[in-house]
């Protein structure tokens, strides 16, 4: 990039927390368009994201960026200052060598960078790198501050748990946690039950039913208007270890982790989970026997992937769905096999669709040739092999399409478009090339 040919420009603006200190969105768009008017540049659009962490979010993440990305008509991007795109050093060079490879730039108001110089481009490093730091330097006062706040048993910030509130410090400043006496029984309640093996689903119902009050937030309606309660609002208050008084250590978790780990407390010297006793409702035993009994539930989503059991590959990537093109997966739904859309999530059961499927192998194509023998035969010598049933049926399938059902999972034949290979060939046994390998079983 030129700086001297830049023609038409956008300008982009990010913003963490919108704070009276802060230098809000508007102002940081305004700087930049007043910058590229001075100039003589045509601004071409505007792209924001806003309440986005730099240090959370890299740039290829966040809507605002990606939407500037898939722009056209532009020889620049202005913004108000290097950490507003970036605030890790790899974070700033791969957005700088996107925009390179579009033959593009980037131009900071508050920074005098020049990136079409080998020392613009270094000085322009050494401002994400003093960015990088800062970002660090504010995590670890974040953390500093929260395990103070915790030391002191103090309230650090964030989600009230459902049947505490918040409540000034009796004993000094800042604010305290406390049982909050309009819904800790109902919380109570739920704990008991759960501790007797009533199902989290059977909780939920009857929390609903009891028109218990629910958390704040958001809340869920029907259409008869009733607020409701959902299961995994109600998994995650017997989840909580504020149950037994502990905190959680909340240090983060990974993008791809599904919970987070009761267990990830606050710990003393010796590594026993801090207990701030007014606030338990169970014991610490009790609690443990809790998330036994909520990891050991029959029901597939409660458990962990790797303990889940997986249902018969006979079904893996053998139909395709109608309206996304794309093979369906095997999995369970209520407990019971189905196949599914990963992407429309349109789901089939197959407890009556498999029987159909192979009833219909046997009677249309039983007696068609197969290698040296017949369809039906090698089914017969399949057993209970089902990767061996599968491919005896691909090599008779032409194709196998499942449309959208009027009611949700259940079967019905006219959701299913199955077309067989032309008769009178000898098929061999050899799997089609299109069907590809198996699929891992998913619940949903």
């Amino acid at each position: 990039m030129n700086i001297n040919r830049i023609s038409h420009c956008v300008l982009y603006a990010r913003l963490s927390v919108t704070k009276e200190e802060s230098v809000s969105i508007a102002r940081q768009v305004q700087s930049c368009r007043r910058y590229a008017e001075a100039r003589g540049w045509e601004v071409v659009g505007e792209f924001v994201d806003d309440g986005v962490s730099a240090t959370a979010n890299r740039p290829e993440d966040r809507k605002g960026w990606s939407a500037l990305l898939a722009a056209e008509g532009f020889d620049a991007v202005v913004i108000w200052k290097v950490d507003r795109l970036a605030r890790r050093v790899l974070d700033f060079l791969h957005a700088d060598e996107t925009l390179q490879l579009r033959g593009a730039g980037l131009v900071a108001v508050e920074d005098p960078i020049d990136m079409t110089s080998p020392q613009g481009r270094a000085f322009a490093v050494m401002l994400a790198v003093f960015g990088e730091m800062e970002a660090e330097a504010i995590r670890a006062r974040v953390r500093a501050a929260r395990a103070q706040l915790i030391k002191d048993r103090r309230f650090a910030g964030g989600g009230i748990p459902y049947g505490y509130r918040s409540t000034a410090n009796p004993e000094g400043p800042g604010r305290v946690l406390a049982q909050n006496p309009d819904t800790v029984g109902w919380l109570t309640d739920a704990v008991r039950m759960a501790l007797r093996g009533t199902s989290v689903n059977a909780i939920t119902t009857w929390l609903t039913n009891q028109r218990a009050p629910l958390p704040e937030g958001p809340r869920t309606s029907r259409n008869t208007g009733g607020r409701v309660w959902n299961r995994q609002t109600v998994d995650g208050l017997l989840r909580n270890p504020i149950l037994a008084g502990m905190t959680p250590h909340n240090p983060g978790r990974a993008r791809s982790a599904k919970r987070v780990d009761p267990f990830a407390v606050v710990r003393d010297e010796c590594g026993a989970p801090v207990v701030n006793e007014p606030l338990a409702v169970i014991t610490i035993d009790e609690f443990t026997a809790l998330q036994r009994i909520l990891d050991s539930r029959t029901c597939p989503q409660a458990r962990k992937r790797s303990e889940r059991e997986t249902t018969s590959p006979f079904m893996s990537r053998v139909a395709r769905c109608d309206d996304c093109e794309v093979y369906m997966c095997r999995g369970t739904n209520q407990r019971r096999p189905v196949i599914y859309c990963p992407k429309c999530r349109q789901t089939l059961s197959r407890t009556t669709f498999d029987p159909y499927l192979i009833a219909r192998l046997l009677t249309e194509r039983g007696s068609e040739p197969l290698g040296d023998s017949t369809v039906r035969d090698r089914w017969d010598a399949a057993g209970r092999d089902e990767l061996a049933r599968r491919k005896v049926l691909l090599t008779q399938l032409a194709s196998l399409r499942v449309r959208r059902g009027v009611v949700g999972r259940y079967f019905d034949e006219d959701r299913v478009m199955l077309r067989w290979r032309p008769s009178g060939s000898n098929q061999s046994m050899r799997e089609p090339d299109l069907v590809g390998g198996l699929r891992q079983t998913v619940t949903l």
